[in-house]
């Protein structure tokens, strides 16, 4: 008479459940609860959450993209928002000296490489508003980030290390 309880399929799938529950366990008990984007001091957050949403309210303020009867109408209303965005990055850098940990400079450093590429997109934006024509088609309108990383775009790490320090007015505008 065979044992037909213990089959191959169920022992690997015994194995399975086993190492699942070890896993996770593992990360439960021993893995680190600190996010790797949080500063280690919050000078540069505490100084640059207010001076981001001074900016972010003059940013909301503009008139919405539907509210323009041309590309052209809507090209000067995205470089009125690129134009606010170059001078919150500017101020933002300009808090750098309140860093002294060298991980979160390089932090910053990441993160100002990211608002760059931002706002070189939307100055890309801008010049393919202002050439549109009515043959124009809508979907060439489109404002378009670029992937920086594979599998993901920029915005969400820049949003992410914002978030985390408690910057939340220091994420990527939401006028285009």
């Amino acid at each position: 008479m065979s044992n037909r309880y213990w089959t191959p399929g169920r022992l690997g799938l015994g194995a399975m459940v086993i190492a699942m529950i070890a896993f996770w366990g593992w990360i439960y008990i021993f893995a680190s609860r600190e996010n790797v984007d949080r500063f280690a001091d919050t000078a540069y957050a505490d100084a640059a959450e207010p001076m981001c949403a001074a900016i972010q309210a003059e940013i909301d303020a503009l008139p919405p993209g539907h509210t323009t009867s041309t590309p052209q109408e809507r090209a000067m209303h995205v470089r009125s928002g690129t134009d606010l965005t170059i001078e919150m990055v500017a101020e933002l850098r300009a808090l750098v000296p309140l860093v002294s940990d060298p991980e979160d400079l390089d932090r910053l450093g990441s993160w100002f490489e990211d608002w760059d590429a931002y706002i070189a997109d939307r100055e890309a934006h801008v010049v393919r508003l202002n050439e549109a024509t009515d043959e124009t088609d809508d979907r060439d309108l489109a404002f378009l980030v670029s992937e920086r990383v594979s599998g993901g775009f920029y915005t969400a790490r820049m949003d992410g290390l914002a978030n985390v320090n408690d910057m939340a007015s220091c994420h990527v505008p939401q006028d285009i």
